[in-house]
């Protein structure tokens, strides 16, 4: 979330002084997001928002250790399996 605020401020910052301080900014973002910290915050957000997919997915299912909540089963295929036991 920090970083969009730091996007919007800059744009707003560079639209005021002209390209150069909002081309830094857009430099200083390309090199944050290559740096290996931001690729492990990445991972931990998309494991997070998986996890809390599955447990809504198993609070809209009501599941109690049906197929939905096997872990071999990818995020499309426990979807897939709730939607075809709603038909």
């Amino acid at each position: 979330m920090g970083v969009f605020i730091g996007l919007i401020v800059g744009y707003l910052l560079g639209a005021r002084t002209g390209g150069k301080d909002l081309e830094q900014l857009s430099q200083s973002v390309k090199a944050l997001a290559d740096t290996d910290e931001f690729a492990d915050v990445v991972t931990a957000a998309r494991s997070q928002l998986g996890h809390t997919l599955r447990e809504l997915a198993s609070i809209v299912d009501g599941s109690d250790g049906s197929a939905s909540d096997d872990p071999s089963l990818d995020l499309v295929d426990r979807v897939r399996h709730i939607v075809s036991r709603r038909s």
